[in-house]
């Protein structure tokens, strides 16, 4: 298997080229690139995981091919994947995040799992909802008054008042201005969350 040597903080790192994730992470970055990023850091973590429980010739296309011939029980090692992410003490939404990109990844290579086998026998952690306020005023006026520059006090006092993602209020074009009938920002569902257009207005 060909692999590529990389230099980092004066480090040799070898890195084993996987098919199957780059595959993965190649269908995901068709829809955000981001994702795909975030998606393929939680995978070689899973992969670190594997390869610290069963040997350095581990990896995700092994697991795979394991697994479709009966060798492994894929409940039985994201069970114990679970238990491995409990003990680094990581916060509960990180770990949920982990195992269910780790069981989307096994889905994509046409890995069957059961909904109701997969509740059963991975028990993972309940979130704990806290309850949130939102900024109030006077902590925006700290702010802005904070801000010396006057590109950056309007780029915080647009984000304040419309609630826009930090992202979609940096996209904002002059043609998606409309103070005509009413003060009526478009955002392109370039750059949404939901990859549709949407629009919101500015107060006074």
């Amino acid at each position: 298997m060909r692999q590529i040597e990389l230099t980092k903080n004066n480090k040799v790192i070898e890195e084993k080229t996987k098919p199957l994730l780059q595959q993965y992470i190649k269908s995901i970055s068709l829809m955000n690139k981001q994702t795909a990023k975030e998606y393929n850091a939680r995978l070689l973590n899973f992969e670190k995981y594997l390869v610290s429980q069963y040997g350095n010739n581990m990896n995700l296309d092994i697991l795979i091919n394991k697994i479709n011939n009966s060798q492994f029980d894929i409940y039985e090692i994201l069970s114990n994947y679970c238990i491995y992410l409990r003990q680094l003490n990581i916060h509960t939404t990180t770990l949920k995040q982990r195992v269910v990109t780790a069981k989307n990844f096994l889905e994509f290579n046409d890995i069957d799992l059961s909904p109701r086998k997969f509740k059963i026998k991975i028990r993972l952690p309940k979130d704990i909802k806290r309850h949130k306020e939102a900024i109030d005023k006077s902590d925006i006026v700290n702010i802005l008054n904070s801000c010396s520059d006057i590109k950056l006090k309007t780029y915080v006092m647009v984000l304040a008042s419309t609630g826009l993602r930090a992202v979609e209020a940096l996209s904002i074009r002059n043609k998606d201005l409309n103070f005509e009938s009413s003060a009526k920002v478009t955002i392109r569902g370039e750059y949404t969350k939901t990859k549709v257009d949407r629009y919101v207005f500015l107060t006074r």
